[in-house]
């Protein structure tokens, strides 16, 4: 097993009800259990994943505040694009950032992905 950590960037911008939203909150999870530093940037649609009373927000919630029991450094980092007039009140733990945090975030990352619809 590799002991490398990665930052990972996930550009996300498919809503709750897509199967790509899922597939990447898996990935986002998996990523975190296993040490890797995952940043999400949500836009579009996917500023609604961590909206309070969203049901996907649970998700979101779990990947910001899991346990660190088990002593792996991983941790997740949710912000959403501030300036979509579709971002609602969010779950404690998102940040409300603009395009220049998604910027310095694939600046700073190892590994980019877009989740685009």
């Amino acid at each position: 097993m590799s002991t490398t950590h990665s930052t990972i960037v996930l550009a996300l911008g498919t809503g709750p009800t897509d199967g790509a939203s899922v597939a990447a909150l898996r990935l986002a999870d998996a990523a975190v259990q296993r040490g890797h530093e995952v940043t999400v940037y949500a836009y579009g649609e996917a500023v609604r994943l961590g909206a309070d009373g969203c049901p996907t927000a649970e998700y979101v919630d779990r990947l910001l505040h899991r346990d660190h029991r088990d002593d792996r450094p991983g941790s997740a980092t949710w912000i959403v694009d501030g300036q979509d007039p579709r971002t609602t009140t969010q779950i404690a733990g998102v940040i409300r950032g603009d395009g220049s945090d998604l910027w310095r975030a694939v600046r700073d990352g190892d590994v980019v992905l877009g989740v685009t619809p």
